[in-house]
């Protein structure tokens, strides 16, 4: 069963990120959006173990990253996400990362 999300938010570094997908990569990333506020959980899982401290770090948060998500964009980009609790009962969804598959491999160690 979908859980909405009470937001999608969007890190400062996506809103930097945006400047330079293209049209196709845009609206794909608009339609995660939208599917993200529908059902917070619509990405893949990214495994505990898996998620790097640097998430964190380079997004300003305060706490490590307990909880990721990824899902794909056209032309090989990944966004990652992590889902919040909230104190209205639905969760927050906030996209910390939109990276081509390269930067995505470097973050997580991969290659």
């Amino acid at each position: 069963m979908p859980l909405p999300a009470l937001e999608v938010r969007k890190s400062q570094r996506v809103a930097e990120a945006e400047k330079f997908l293209d049209t196709k990569q845009m609206r794909k990333l608009r339609w995660w959006y939208g599917r993200l506020k529908a059902d917070v959980f619509a990405g893949d899982q990214i495994p505990k173990d898996r998620i790097p401290a640097e998430l964190s770090t380079r997004n300003g948060l305060p706490a490590a990253v307990s909880n990721a998500w990824r899902f794909e964009l056209p032309g090989a980009f990944r966004g990652i996400y992590t889902v919040q609790p909230s104190d209205l009962r639905r969760p927050v969804v906030v996209v910390l990362e939109v990276l081509f598959h390269k930067g995505y491999d470097q973050l997580f160690g991969y290659r």
